[in-house]
């Protein structure tokens, strides 16, 4: 039989390269014909490099660039290894409708949106990983011409021994942290040597791409540099982990158990690796429970893997992976599925997946991936003004494509979307509403939007789906659900279906005037005029009191919209205040600092944001007004989001002055932790107001911010906050100072609906 195969790049490391040299050697020892064309561009020593290593010789065998659809011609069976090729399956059929082509699928259900072309109408038989995805598979695409066969691992060597499991674990995986989740082992061993202080355990991190600085970045934040280790030698010993929401497999992870080591996994939030996994003796399950997970590691490590445990391991591999013929597996169950289509079906495909069909704009740009690496072509590609040209109306064309797309999207309401702060963090009402609905509605799908890695972190932790802000998955996953709750603006080219629910749960109470109600008369109009068709969207604005509807309604012109209804509820974020224990302070110390001791007393110091790249938040000193304080008293500072470039500034001022990562940071959590708070014109003066502990004001530019932007109030003849003395001394006098305090008529009369109960109110009504 000729076989023809397609791969994106044979001769890059990786888990489908493998897969597609196996793949590639099965069917030479069962006396085929093969021919591999490789997607991306190669040279001789890339070839070479590969089939020396690989021992890739046979008469039988040829390697060949792929040009197009034509060089499929005069063959038996082809096999596109790589979702976005599936589309090739047409133009292949219309060479030649006999040929036979068989579709592999490896990546995770999860990864592929209800938009991706997978070429239903051509493909004659899909290939996944299990049972279980073959059936959710057949379910979700509602196609019969699946079978399940795991990729060939006929390159894995099996000892018959178990090792000696040293205290060493290893990774080994793309640094891509939206789909493998090493952050989340990173934390884990926080846990396990800061907090639980087993400074015997290592770390040992293999791989590439572009979370590498992040995993740096966090190593030194937990400060970890002694016990993990980024593609440092690897231990010959070692219990693998891996942390990967999903998997179909995992190389790597039967790789450590075929060398004799055992392996400690994430079972996938789909149970795949689960049902693969779940007879192995090396196996144990992690939960993406910190504490959990950190004492069922240790037990795990200290556990003996023995020799009687070890042999049922191997029998059970070889039965599984190693002792079969693969390629004749692999034709077999591929002529199968079909012979087991009913004539007609693929018509009938065809119009049910009609909106799913491949558009020649991302053929064209995968066309350009591939050419521009081509020397005749790379000089006409990159010059500047083809470029701008093409790019400018490739984006045209994208953007009336997309919205032709998310207008055949019809929203679930199974799903919800959640934006805090544009993606900069995961906080604020939306995060506390995220987390109400993900306890009381499980099977509603949660998704979050996020800027980068970091915020994803945050995210995962809360089990809620992480989404990256801005892309083209974005914007489908935005469109597909009926519930939008943000507390901002949302981006313009979502485009708001009739069916969804849009609920504003804007930011803060407001003291300073907004849009509408500022005084400048240039900046009110170019505001208000970017504000007003985004305020179309919403649905349900939430406020505290009838004082803040009336702010709110001044300053966004609410009374000519007659669509949007005022939910005087209160906001979810000040409930969890009002709710939080001793127990949840001890959390969030741990959650920071590493330490559920109190011995620390923390000031939060975390004035607004100015227009403008200041170099520093206030004239006062920290290291001075740290000098006049108790050795135990230490400094918070809370940057506001425009100005997370001050972080390193602040955070190498003295050990004792403390400056996160602003994607990791819930100003909530720090209220709960901090004794006093400074502060100037911002809106947590209200939200801290809850908790009635010291608030001082810094006054350092009242005036001139006063006439630039205006307030709403005077808040000092409303209540009386003391106002932060500029001089440390002084001010370290005032922080120490014990005074009654009394801020109820914020509480009573600004925020009076923030009470127990308001999260529970607010999304009852939302979802009646």
């Amino acid at each position: 039989m000729k076989v023809k195969i397609l791969g994106f790049n044979l001769f890059a490391k990786g888990g489908t390269s493998r897969s597609n040299i196996n793949l590639i050697k099965s069917f030479i020892k069962s006396n085929h014909e093969v021919t591999y064309y490789n997607f991306k561009s190669f040279d001789k020593t890339a070839k070479f490099n590969t089939m020396i290593n690989e021992q890739l010789f046979d008469k039988k065998l040829n390697f060949e660039p792929f040009e197009d659809a034509k060089c499929f011609g005069d063959t038996d069976l082809v096999i596109l290894t790589r979702e976005t090729f599936l589309y090739i399956a047409r133009e292949i059929k219309s060479i030649d409708h006999r040929i036979k082509i068989v579709g592999e699928i490896h990546a995770p259900l999860a990864y592929i949106y209800d938009g991706q072309d997978l070429a239903f109408d051509a493909i004659d038989a899909y290939r996944v990983s299990t049972t279980d995805v073959k059936n959710d598979f057949m379910k979700r695409f509602e196609v019969t011409n699946v079978f399940n066969q795991y990729v060939d691992a006929a390159h894995i060597h099996v000892n018959s021994e178990p090792s000696v499991t040293k205290r060493n674990l290893l990774i080994k995986a793309r640094f891509e942290d939206n789909i493998k989740d090493i952050s989340y082992v990173i934390k884990l061993m926080n846990q396990i040597v800061n907090m639980n202080g087993h400074d015997d355990i290592q770390l040992y991190i293999k791989g590439y791409g572009p979370s590498e600085i992040l995993y740096k970045n966090l190593i030194d934040y937990y400060h970890l540099e002694e016990h993990v280790h980024i593609n440092e030698r690897e231990p010959k010993n070692y219990v693998y982990v891996s942390s990967s929401p999903y998997e179909t497999l995992g190389y790597s992870i039967l790789e450590s158990i075929a060398e004799g080591n055992k392996a400690f996994i994430f079972a996938g939030e789909d149970g795949v690796l689960k049902k693969i996994y779940q007879d192995y003796h090396a196996v144990d399950f992690l939960e993406k429970d910190i504490q959990a997970d950190c004492e069922r590691l240790i037990t795990f490590i200290d556990d003996k893997y023995t020799k009687e445990q070890r042999a049922e391991d191997v029998a059970l591999m070889k039965a599984t992976f190693i002792d079969r013929d693969y390629a004749s597996d692999f034709i077999e169950s591929a002529n199968a599925c079909m012979d087991g289509i009913k004539k007609g079906s693929a018509d009938q495909i065809v119009n049910k997946t009609n909106t799913n069909k491949r558009t020649k704009l991302e053929h064209g740009r995968d066309l350009y991936e591939q050419y521009k690496t081509k020397p005749v072509l790379r000089a006409f590609l990159n010059n500047e003004k083809v470029f701008k040209f093409a790019k400018k109306k490739y984006e045209k064309r994208k953007t009336n494509k997309l919205k032709q797309l998310y207008d055949q999207i019809t929203p679930s309401d199974q799903k919800v979307f959640i934006e805090s702060f544009h993606g900069n963090n995961f906080s604020g009402d939306p995060k506390y509403l995220a987390i109400y609905i993900k306890e009381h509605f499980p099977e509603k799908e949660v998704y979050v939007s996020s800027r980068n890695a970091l915020v994803d972190m945050e995210i995962r932790n809360y089990k809620l789906i992480p989404v990256r802000f801005g892309s083209e998955i974005y914007n489908q996953t935005f469109r597909a659900c009926k519930y939008v709750i943000v507390n901002g603006n949302t981006l313009d080219k979502v485009f708001k279906h009739k069916d969804q629910i849009f609920v504003q749960t804007w930011h803060g109470f407001p003291l300073k005037r907004m849009l509408n109600d500022l005084e400048d008369e240039v900046e009110r109009n170019e505001q208000v005029q970017a504000f007003k068709p985004r305020m179309k969207n919403w649905d349900y604005l939430l406020t505290s009191s009838a004082i803040n509807t009336m702010l709110l309604e001044s300053s966004f012109g609410i009374k000519d919209e007659e669509n949007l209804k005022i939910l005087q509820l209160g906001a979810p974020r000040n409930e969890y205040l009002l709710q939080s224990s001793e127990e949840e302070s001890e959390h969030i110390r741990s959650k920071y600092f590493f330490t559920k001791s109190k011995n620390k007393k923390f000031i939060l110091f975390c004035p607004t944001w100015r227009k403008g790249n200041r170099e520093i938040l206030s004239k006062i000193n920290l290291i001075i007004l740290l000098e006049q304080l108790p050795e135990e008293y230490e400094i918070i500072v809370k940057l506001h989001p425009n100005e997370s470039h001050l972080r390193m500034t602040y955070s190498e001022l003295s050990d004792r002055v403390h400056c996160f990562y602003n994607e990791l940071v819930d100003i909530q959590e720090l209220y709960l932790i901090s004794e006093a708070m400074i502060t100037d014109y911002s809106s947590t003066i209200f939200d801290f107001a809850h908790l009635n502990k010291p608030i001082f004001l810094l006054q350092e530019d009242t005036e001139d911010y006063s006439q630039q932007i205006g307030f709403y109030f005077d808040i000092f003849e409303l209540v009386n906050i003391e106002i932060a003395s500029n001089d440390e001394r002084i001010l370290a006098r005032q922080l120490l100072e014990k005074k009654a305090l009394d801020y109820q008529n914020i509480t009573t009369r600004l925020l009076e609906a923030d009470k127990i109960g308001t999260t529970e109110n607010i999304v009852n009504f939302i979802m009646k």
